[in-house]
């Protein structure tokens, strides 16, 4: 009997004998009656492919809904060097102003919404390759991490290999042929999965895969709520963004008191702009945002006088004197080393200058 010719006749069909005496290696040892259904053989591929696309939905419905803004936001002031800084920043607070300021808090929940897609795309599709693999699936790293945790003389003895259990590399088929005088006979042999091989280590790296993105989308969900709750959270990740370039003196209590009172919105917006803009750029822009631009809604007229005594009460700083055509100071704050006095460094920037950063 051709070999070959057997074991393309078992890949093709889901069913194998399994008699309760067999022995052979890599066996599946644990299951029902003596016939193996293996119906996922045929579709790995397939199934490869479909999550792959499941995967990608997130990110499609974030892309056709986003639109561009961030792009739009942040273009031309993203390099180490930004030409026409001051013109550019003027430009795009006043964009800011008219046409994103209290405007976007859509914009952050449906961003949040396509965080949370991920997530459950992620246990959608643990449930399907459970029901996909037998209901196996679910303690398979477990148990391959524990078996593969054993001293490699315990494995010998062992008459259980969880990978072997899942994905069997030997079976038993029953063949069906003509035989020379032309009647029909059954031969019951050997026939070797061998593509198992492959497929028992690949879901092995897909179940410890999906088992840190469901670890990691339910801390980023915990943390999304904390940060949508918690104004002091999202102050400390703006900072933490602009931290080399942070005056700490009483000149951020606007920027303070703007995070503090701004929509989710606006915050979103300004902490993705920190994340792919020049820093000094960006810190430079959000200490003139927050003595321009009010962060209540255009009807709250206490929220609008508290804003403008904020200001007035605070130290003139880089709007003020760039508005004459002066001089700006921005204190860099470096934390690698060093004690706060060696931190400082002063950089002076002329309204024409170039903007360059150097970390």
């Amino acid at each position: 009997m051709d070999g070959g010719v057997l074991n393309a006749y078992c890949w093709m069909y889901s069913t194998f004998k399994i008699p309760p005496d067999f022995t052979g290696h890599c066996s599946k040892r644990d299951h029902y009656g003596a016939e193996l259904y293996n119906t996922y053989y045929q579709w790995v591929s397939i199934w490869l492919v479909l999550q792959a696309l499941m995967v990608y939905i997130p990110r499609v419905i974030w892309l056709s809904l986003e639109g561009g803004l961030m792009k739009f936001l942040v273009r031309n002031a993203r390099g180490k060097i930004v030409e026409d800084a001051q013109e550019k920043r003027n430009q795009l607070i006043k964009t800011f102003k008219d046409h994103l300021h209290n405007k976007y808090t859509k914009y952050a929940l449906v961003f949040f919404f396509c965080e949370f897609l991920n997530l459950l795309v992620v246990a959608t599709m643990t449930f399907l390759t459970d029901r996909f693999l037998n209901y196996s699936f679910f303690g398979y790293g477990f148990s391959v991490a524990r078996y593969y945790s054993l001293p490699h003389e315990e494995r010998r003895f062992l008459d259980f290999n969880p990978m072997c259990e899942v994905f069997p590399r030997v079976a038993s088929c029953d063949y069906k042929r003509y035989g020379p005088g032309g009647g029909q006979e059954t031969k019951n042999a050997l026939c070797v999965l061998g593509l198992n091989m492959i497929n028992d280590k690949l879901f092995t790296v897909i179940w410890f895969w999906y088992f840190f993105l469901l670890s990691m989308g339910v801390f980023r969900m915990v943390y999304r709520v904390i940060q949508m709750l918690s104004w002091k959270v999202r102050y400390y990740l703006i900072k933490m963004k602009i931290r080399r370039y942070f005056i700490k003196t009483e000149n951020d209590e606007p920027v303070k008191y703007y995070i503090e009172h701004c929509s989710i919105g606006d915050w979103l917006v300004l902490y993705q702009m920190s994340r792919n803009m020049n820093k000094r750029f960006f810190a430079e822009f959000i200490y003139v945002l927050a003595r321009k631009v009010n962060p209540h809604d255009e009807d709250d007229e206490e929220g609008e006088e508290i804003h403008k005594e904020l200001v007035a009460s605070g130290t003139p700083l880089t709007e003020l004197h760039c508005a004459k055509g002066d001089k700006m100071d921005i204190t860099m704050i470096d934390d690698e080393g060093g004690d706060d006095d060696e931190k400082k460094e002063k950089s002076i920037i002329e309204k024409s200058d170039v903007l360059d950063i150097m970390a």
